[in-house]
């Protein structure tokens, strides 16, 4: 008589080890995305904020009016916190007491005056923020041609106290000047400087550094 021979299933406990080993795999994976993904958050914000004050140069140099990059780091954008602001300043008195005026600039709701316009917004995502507050470190200095630029606070055009906020202005020629309130440019002579951070990373952030001559601008990673 031919022999029939009964195929052999998986018992309850071996599938459930299978199932187990795989949750342990998934847990992992999880873990090591949640990881990478601050600091690609990091890096794409940091380029984003390098291409907006880039576009915001050649948007000065094509249209012949100053274009203002405006930092709002407290402003709550519904998803984080930190708005930036594109503003060609068609009426050349953004910075004084017109209608339209920094000073009074709500960052909820971007207006714009006659001959001027918002060109674009940028939102920092969750847990991005402008910081840490001394920047790239406390007695941190850059090499030449950089040297004499502060990159020893979160921003160091920002005001420090109220609500936040601060701008870079670039002129019809590229040259970069700050403004952290209406009046005067700040007395800056070589550049301006940003940091951003993911808190979650530690120690890790982006500065991006600004001349005042030429508008030019460098991204440091930072840890």
């Amino acid at each position: 008589m031919p022999h029939h021979h009964r195929s052999r299933g998986f018992t309850l406990i071996e599938v459930a080890f299978v199932v187990a080993i795989l949750a342990a795999l998934g847990a992992l994976a999880y873990a090591s995305v949640g990881r990478l993904r601050p600091r690609a958050q990091l890096a794409s914000s940091a380029e984003e904020l390098q291409s907006l004050l880039h576009g915001a140069r050649q948007q000065a140099l094509a249209s012949g009016h100053p274009v203002a990059v405006l930092f709002f780091p407290d402003f709550a954008n519904g998803d984080g916190q930190g708005r930036v602001i594109v503003y060609e300043d068609g009426q050349f008195d953004f910075f004084s007491t017109g209608a339209v005026n920094f000073d009074a600039y709500n960052p909820g709701s971007p207006a714009s005056a006659a001959l001027s316009q918002v060109v674009a917004t940028f939102d920092l995502p969750r847990g991005i923020l402008l910081g840490p507050v001394d920047g790239m470190g406390a007695s941190a200095a850059l090499a030449a041609p950089w040297d004499g630029i502060d990159v020893t606070r979160a921003c160091s055009f920002c005001t420090t106290s109220g609500a936040r906020r601060g701008a870079i202005v670039f002129d019809p020629r590229g040259r970069a000047s700050f403004y952290s309130q209406n009046g005067p440019r700040m007395d800056v002579q070589k550049g301006g400087s940003l940091t951003i951070h993911a808190p979650e990373l530690g120690s890790a952030s982006r500065t991006l550094v600004i001349t005042s001559s030429a508008g030019a601008v460098r991204a440091y990673i930072n840890g």
